[in-house]
């Protein structure tokens, strides 16, 4: 009955802005591919993934925002200063970053109003150095571990510091599609972020809503896969054990299950997780848009 009320408000809330209210993604580069079988549980041993780095570019009228910045300009002389190991492990490939695609289109930087990482690991901040200037928005949890306990290649040095306009921001106790907190961004139901800690401190996912029939769940990297989502499964435990890759492991998997049942009750909503390539060639491509792809 809650969920239900819930989306009878959104559907009130959602009317005025609903033609208004678009996003692509930017793709910013690849990595140079992996074992399905390293990239979630039970996946395959012959597949290869290529994993995919991207930005969100939401237009709405009362301010556009990024979410996440995939890789930058700095990002591969960054990773080259890593050990050799991560640097075979993080290999990127075509790397362009956000702010060079939308010079291309003749789209004004100052037009974005904010940016909000899903999180602070090196792939998803890679453009922060590139977009100087433009507040970024993050839970205090998020940049306070980030800037004084996050160790190298996870959280890049050269994309964090040096004139971030850092804004934190804080979650609200309003309960949102299951999830305890969150925050209605412009407070008309189009854009609600949620807290997704567990992957890192402070991660967050964000519901971007175009109407009542149009719903999307961008899950950072709660889990890599759409299969990790469908099949409630976590990363492998060789990766885990290899990279250490989730800060807290039982609370990332919880926050699968939550997602996967989630999707079980709403199976309209299209859940992105952030590096799945299947799941982004479903998404409009920059410079194309909801609604004119």
């Amino acid at each position: 009955m809650k969920h239900l009320l819930a989306l009878a408000l959104l559907t009130i809330h959602l009317t005025s802005w609903a033609q208004e209210i678009s996003f692509s993604t930017i793709i910013t580069g690849h990595s140079r591919g992996a074992l399905e079988s390293t990239v979630v549980e039970n996946g395959s041993w012959f597949n290869i993934r290529q994993p995919v780095h991207q930005a969100i570019y939401i237009k709405h009228p009362k301010g556009d925002l990024l979410f996440d910045t995939g890789l930058g300009n700095v990002t591969e002389a960054a990773l080259e200063e890593q050990g050799w190991l991560d640097r075979q492990l993080f290999s990127v490939v075509n790397v362009k970053s956000v702010k060079q695609q939308l010079e291309e289109q003749d789209m004004p930087l100052n037009r974005i109003t904010g940016i909000i990482p899903s999180h602070l690991h090196w792939d998803h901040t890679g453009g922060l150095p590139d977009l100087r200037g433009i507040p970024v928005w993050a839970q205090r949890s998020g940049i306070d571990y980030a800037l004084n306990e996050g160790e190298e290649p996870g959280f890049l040095k050269a994309h964090l510091v040096n004139g971030i306009l850092w804004r934190p921001i804080e979650l609200d106790d309003s309960r949102y599609m299951g999830f305890e907190r969150s925050l209605d961004i412009y407070q008309d139901g189009s854009l609600v972020l949620v807290g997704l800690e567990g992957h890192t401190p402070g991660q967050l996912g964000l519901f971007i809503n175009l109407n009542e029939q149009a719903r999307y769940f961008f899950i950072g990297d709660t889990t890599w896969t759409l299969t990790g989502v469908a099949e409630n499964l976590p990363r492998p435990g060789i990766t885990q054990w290899l990279l250490n890759i989730d800060y807290d492991l039982e609370k990332n998997n919880r926050q699968i299950k939550k997602i996967h049942d989630l999707k079980q009750q709403y199976p309209d909503l299209v859940i992105v997780p952030a590096h799945d390539q299947f799941v982004a060639k479903q998404l409009p491509h920059f410079p194309e848009f909801t609604g004119n792809e």
